[in-house]
């Protein structure tokens, strides 16, 4: 009976520590979550699409989930053989898991959401400083594919360019100070300095250097972040990927439309709360109209047919955007955003990146000593240390366990389709 009664004590302490645990991890992921909804609804912000991988290893914590919760059910009837192989099929779903979340973050990072990064590629963007041209024709970047006479260069043609560029972007990741040296620069392939309109030549040991003289450090640092871009696929955004689809950007919670290196606020139907206040006159076919509070007067009558475009100034920042009403609804017709936007735009950091990796170390501490936990029950369970009145350490893993599949499901849904 004392027996009995210690495990009850102990499976209680095991029980208040993890729950403990999960109340604090919880209090800080919901912080952290209230953090990237109030930052993503200021300014710029980086709309994550996360790779495949991440569905599959969801898919895995939940099969391993389900094994274990079977396993504290085969412990709890004294099924011993049936506890010792539930436990190591559950662990080795997890361990799944771990892996396909390992895959996941890596493929992640490697389509440019790194810790702390640019959402364009601010310096050695394509066509800034140099361009690669092709023979006689230079090659260009319209913001979304590279053309040579207006027409997209094949897939391997490109893969040419960017062996072209590998002896200089591939030494580092960064430029130390090196002289830039190629072991192949010919026709087809040449540098082109845009500012000072002449071509980079290489002396007999396969030296770059410009108008007769080796290229000054500031040219060097410009050429190496220019071939760095070109040959990782950076040419304007730091993330790889289609616009859209893989990723996309918003200002002031309002997602924008991306075309040819432009942005674009979509066009939208105005809210009512908007529209009421509009107060302005509109001159329009030799009469003068009134717009106030949503509704449109001509000579102090309310008309419900009018249309027509006019520009109103935001009184939040000043801007001017243009007013569209047909069939008696308001639009704010798409717009490119402008100068000053556009400079805060190329400053900006990518935040929700940033966010990210923050949530993500911390989810990676919970899986260590989550797997830790796994790994430790199933050798305690070979050695038969668990049974009918002996659960403490396997139910106190399971909750754990539990958690952090159900924090992972929390963090997939949040980063996928919240933020």
């Amino acid at each position: 009976m004392q027996k009995f009664d210690s495990n009850k004590q102990k499976e209680k302490v095991y029980s208040s520590l993890v729950y403990v645990g999960i109340i604090s991890s919880i209090m800080l992921f919901a912080g952290l979550s209230s953090a990237v909804l109030v930052r993503k609804m200021d300014k710029f912000w980086v709309n994550i699409h996360l790779p495949n991988e991440f569905l599959i290893s969801t898919i895995l914590i939940i099969i391993s989930s389900v094994f274990l919760i079977v396993a504290f059910k085969a412990a709890k009837k004294g099924a011993i053989k049936t506890l010792k192989r539930f436990i190591l099929i559950s662990l080795l779903f997890g361990i799944g898991f771990g892996v396909f979340q390992y895959r996941g973050w890596t493929t992640y990072y490697n389509n440019g959401n790194a810790v702390k990064s640019f959402i364009t590629y601010v310096y050695g963007q394509y066509g800034d400083a140099f361009k690669v041209y092709y023979n006689d024709s230079p090659i260009e970047y319209d913001g979304e594919n590279y053309q040579i006479n207006q027409l997209d260069i094949s897939s391997n043609k490109l893969d040419s360019v960017k062996a072209f560029v590998k002896d200089i972007a591939s030494k580092n990741d960064f430029y130390n100070g090196s002289d830039l040296t190629m072991s192949s620069y010919s026709e087809p392939f040449t540098f082109f300095s845009v500012r000072d309109k002449e071509f980079l030549k290489v002396d007999e040991k396969g030296l770059l250097f410009f108008n007769g003289k080796p290229l000054s450090e500031n040219m060097k640092d410009e050429l190496f972040k220019f071939a760095y871009g070109l040959f990782n696929d950076h040419p304007f955004f730091m993330l790889k990927g289609e616009y859209g689809k893989d990723f996309s950007v918003s200002l002031n919670g309002e997602e924008l439309i991306y075309d040819k290196k432009k942005l674009f606020f979509p066009e939208r139907v105005l809210t009512n709360e908007e529209k009421n206040i509009i107060n302005q006159k509109v001159f329009q076919g030799g009469q003068e109209y009134e717009l106030i509070n949503g509704k449109v007067f001509l000579q102090g009558k309310e008309i419900s047919d009018f249309e027509g475009n006019f520009l109103y100034k935001l009184l939040s920042n000043k801007q001017v955007v243009q007013i569209k009403i047909l069939n008696q609804e308001w639009y704010r017709m798409q717009e490119e955003l402008n100068s000053n936007q556009y400079a805060e735009f190329f400053q900006t950091a990518n935040v929700s990146s940033s966010f990210v990796w923050v949530m993500t170390f911390i989810h990676f501490v919970h899986l260590l000593f989550s797997l830790v936990g796994l790994l430790v029950v199933y050798n305690r369970s070979k050695k038969g240390s668990y049974g009918v009145e002996n659960v403490a350490g396997l139910k106190a893993i399971s909750v754990f366990w539990h958690f952090v599949g159900v924090l992972w499901l929390y963090l997939y849904i949040f980063l996928e389709f919240i933020n």
